[in-house]
């Protein structure tokens, strides 16, 4: 069960509105980023979750998942990229996507953090 965890909170996001608001459009985008770095997406969900405009976008991979939540009031995102394997590739794919997943929102800061998970030889 050996795998990558990154995660991005994003403050004041420079992005077109739409990005934040758009549930269709930025599901989309999250699968299409996804698949530009060789990942295969099993299932895409994305949703308003609130009367504000909040969106929550998830993508369900092999062992692995996307999850994106929008806070279009405070311009603000979070991004949650797992994938699970020891592979370098993997690794390289997760850290690619993630990039992307910023960029789109163009925040002024972020908060990142990495986790490995699980231990050797599982």
């Amino acid at each position: 069960m050996r795998g990558l965890h990154l995660t991005a909170d994003l403050y004041q996001c420079r992005c077109e509105p739409r990005w934040l608001t758009d549930a269709e459009a930025l599901g989309d985008w999250t699968r299409q980023a996804a698949e530009a770095v060789g990942l295969d997406v099993l299932e895409e969900v994305a949703r308003p979750t609130a009367e504000d405009g909040s969106v929550t976008a998830v993508l369900v991979l092999a062992h692995s998942h996307v999850c994106l939540h929008t806070w279009p009031a405070q311009r603000a995102a979070t991004v949650d990229v797992y994938l699970a394997s020891s592979r370098a590739d993997m690794s390289a794919k997760a850290r690619g996507l993630i990039y992307a997943l910023v960029n789109r929102f163009a925040p002024e800061w972020t908060e990142q953090r990495s986790l490995d998970r699980g231990t050797e030889g599982e």
